[in-house]
């Protein structure tokens, strides 16, 4: 160190700091440490002038708090950087002198810096404790049900579209008409639906059923610990609710929804006569999924955060949100079965009710040549059907 001797100016109630522990360090022990005996403007004015190698050290007490203040000359050999690492050597041995000064013993000290935790407890008016349920979801849980959202929502828009692309194809090339000499309307559309329904169906049990299986056969040849890859990555609590009731319960909620969506898609393609208006055609339908979407990220957000609520209830129960947030929220074992059953009757009553309007007015716009039929004019249309 550049310093060769300091002025200790000690302005606290401490006694005089006894620096032999620190000139033991080699760096250090050419270091004089002086008492400062004369006034502090003297000594300052004398380091600036000729001790260009001094500093004043001041301990400085302020309610309760200390602080180490230094000053050198403005030039000279004594550079701030190494200041800065003679306050770090003092620093510590400062610490440990107030310690003692103080009569603080290490088992004392240690009962000082000791975490200190509090709880938040809510009790009756007998006292006796109301335990809350914490029913928040873990950042993984919340991912898990955020894939099975997205896989939900691309999947959903993907069906749909087909359903309505054909539909409008069956419309240009005047198929349908053909069709319609033995098939009612309303039962061509639920085929289509079911159909879609049925395919969508068995593409996802099977790609399910296609990652346990890779998942067994990479932990027989490559797992190292005996833990297959699922395993290694998931947490391992996240599928202890998996079973062939929530399973069963989940393919439901995913029918159901899909039905409801492709209703409104297969609609959305019956007021166009022409492929190249399918696109604006599907801007209410791809609308309507984004608001369910979105509902039910916000709710899986809530999940994280606060736990259930009324919101998430309500996200749970409502037609357009449920089929995305409920089936992850069951899986993780955030959704009651009463719940579930009843958003499964909620949704069957509002699929019958899009039913029932679209079997007003399908059998007009599935004939319907000419520009596409907007929302004010179809429910019109619905009206005098």
């Amino acid at each position: 160190s550049p310093v060769k001797k300091v002025y200790v100016n000690n302005e606290t109630t401490l006694p005089e700091m006894d620096f032999r522990e620190l000139l033991k360090d080699e760096k250090l022990n050419h270091i004089d440490f002086e008492t400062m005996q004369e006034d502090y403007d003297v000594v300052a004015a004398r380091i600036e002038a000729t001790e260009k190698e001094a500093i004043i050290l001041t301990l400085a007490e302020s309610e309760g708090k200390y602080s180490l203040n230094y000053i050198k000359a403005s030039s000279g050999t004594i550079k701030e950087s190494s200041l800065q690492l003679f306050s770090d050597s003092i620093a510590p041995e400062f610490e440990t002198f107030k310690m003692n000064a103080l009569g603080i013993k290490d088992e004392q000290l240690a009962m000082i810096h000791a975490e200190v935790k509090t709880t938040v407890s809510m009790a009756d008016v007998n006292g006796a404790l109301i335990i809350k349920e914490d029913t928040s979801i873990s950042n993984s849980e919340y991912w898990f049900i955020y894939g099975i959202l997205f896989i939900v929502m691309m999947v959903n828009v993907l069906a749909s579209t087909q359903i309505a692309s054909s539909i409008v194809t069956e419309k240009s090339t005047r198929v349908i008409e053909y069709l319609l000499t033995s098939v009612k309307p309303l039962a061509l559309m639920v085929g289509k639906i079911i159909g879609m329904l049925t395919a969508v169906l068995l593409q996802m049990i099977s790609l399910v059923a296609i990652l346990v299986v890779s998942d067994k056969i990479s932990e027989a040849f490559s797992s190292v610990n005996g833990e297959s890859v699922l395993s290694q990555y998931l947490p391992k609590d996240i599928f202890q609710n998996l079973n062939i009731i929530n399973i069963v319960f989940c393919l439901i909620l995913i029918a159901l929804g899909m039905i409801f969506y492709a209703t409104l898609a297969g609609l959305a393609g019956a007021t166009v006569s022409r492929i190249e208006e399918l696109s604006e055609a599907l801007t209410l339908f791809t609308f309507t999924n984004m608001i369910g979407s979105y509902i039910g990220i916000g709710a899986a957000v809530m999940l994280m955060n606060k736990g259930i609520n009324g919101f998430v209830i309500f996200s749970y129960l409502f037609p357009l949100s449920s089929v995305f947030v409920l089936p992850g929220a069951l899986l993780v074992g955030k959704a009651s079965l009463p719940i579930v059953a009843a958003a499964i009757v909620l949704q069957v009553l509002f699929i019958i009710l899009l039913l029932k309007f679209v079997a007003k007015v399908y059998e007009t716009l599935i004939l319907h040549n000419g520009n596409k039929i907007k929302v004010k004019e179809l429910i019109k249309l619905s009206k005098i059907v």
